[in-house]
This record gives C-alpha cells, sequence and structure tokens, in this order.
C-alpha cells in the first residue's frame, strides 16, 4: 500500500456504483472510502508504467 501524506480527493460517482460501493462497505465493515482506495490502488498496480486508459476517456 502507498505510505505517506494523505490527499483527500472527491469522485462522483453514478448511483449504481455508489450503492455497489456502499454495499460492499457495509459488507466488509469498512468504509466506502476505503473501498474506493482499495479499488484504485489495485487498479493502479496492475498498470505500472502505462498511463493511457485501455478504452480511452469516459464521456460523463
Amino acid at each position: 500500500m502507498a505510505t505517506g501524506k494523505t490527499i483527500r480527493s472527491t469522485v462522483l460517482l453514478p448511483e449504481p456504483v455508489h450503492r455497489q460501493v456502499q454495499a460492499v462497505a457495509a459488507a466488509n465493515d469498512v468504509s466506502s472510502a476505503w473501498v474506493i482506495r482499495q479499488a484504485v490502488l489495485h487498479y493502479l498496480s496492475t498498470r505500472t508504467g502505462q498511463v493511457e486508459l485501455p478504452l480511452g476517456k469516459e464521456q460523463s
């Protein structure tokens, strides 16, 4: 896991994704922030050295 200073970020999620994150967090007795941090860390660890997104930038 990354160490060092922690920076607060704001993420906007589609409602169904937010509900899924909350459900996973509740089922594992952790915060939704923890679930999101773990997902980001996992994603980045699988893309070491790659800077381009696999399917391009999603439109919001």
